[in-house]
C-alpha cells in the first residue's frame, strides 16, 4: 500500500465536476489499494475526497496547521489527524508522509503544494516521489504550456512530473 498524498481546493465553491473528481479520487485510492495523505479539511474537494476515501475504507491522514484545526476547518472523515505548527511544517509532513503526488485542480495552497513537491523533488532531489499533475477539463492547461516554454527552466525539469488528463491516466502513471 502506497501513501498517495492528494493537493486540492479547500474552497465550498468549487465547481461540482471538481466535487466528483474528488470523490471519484478518494474511491480510486480504495480500488488501487492505497492510503490518503491530504491537508486535513472538511470543506471543498478536501472534504469531498476525505468522506469518499474514509466511506470507501481507505486509510486517511489529514495534515493541519493549528491555525485551521482552531478554525474548526479539520475533518471528520480522518483516522490520523496530525496538527503542525505552520504551513512549512504541514508541507514538510506531508513530504515525509507520503510515497507520491497527485495534484487534482486547486488554487493558491495548491500551486505552493505542487511547486514545494517539485522543488524538493526533481529540482533539489530531496526526495524521489513521483509527482502527478492532473489536468482535469484543461485546469492546469495554461500552466502546463508555460511551464514548457519558459526559458528560465530547463526542459528536463519541466518533464520531470507527469501531466495526466484523466484520473485513469494519472493511476497508471502512480501505478
Amino acid at each position: 500500500m502506497a501513501a498517495i498524498c492528494v493537493f486540492c481546493s479547500g474552497k465550498s465553491d468549487a465547481p461540482e465536476s471538481f466535487f466528483e473528481l474528488a470523490r471519484q479520487t478518494g474511491k480510486g485510492l480504495a480500488r488501487e489499494g492505497h492510503s490518503l495523505v491530504y491537508g486535513g479539511g472538511g470543506l471543498g474537494m478536501m472534504g469531498a475526497l476525505a468522506q469518499a476515501a474514509h466511506a470507501a475504507g481507505v486509510p486517511v491522514t489529514g495534515v493541519m496547521p493549528e491555525g485551521l484545526v482552531a478554525l474548526e476547518r479539520a475533518s471528520h472523515e480522518v483516522d490520523e489527524l496530525i496538527v503542525s505548527a505552520d504551513l512549512a511544517s504541514r508541507k514538510a509532513t506531508m513530504i515525509e508522509k507520503a510515497d507520491a503526488f497527485l495534484i487534482l485542480p486547486g488554487g493558491l495552497g495548491t500551486l505552493d503544494e505542487l511547486f514545494e513537491v517539485w522543488t524538493t523533488g526533481p529540482q533539489l532531489r530531496l526526495h524521489d516521489k513521483p509527482v502527478v499533475l492532473l489536468d482535469a477539463d484543461g485546469f492546469y492547461s495554461g500552466l502546463v504550456t508555460w511551464l514548457a516554454s519558459c526559458p528560465l527552466i530547463s526542459p528536463v525539469l519541466a518533464g520531470s512530473i507527469t501531466v495526466a488528463e484523466s484520473l485513469d491516466e494519472a493511476w497508471e502513471a502512480l501505478r
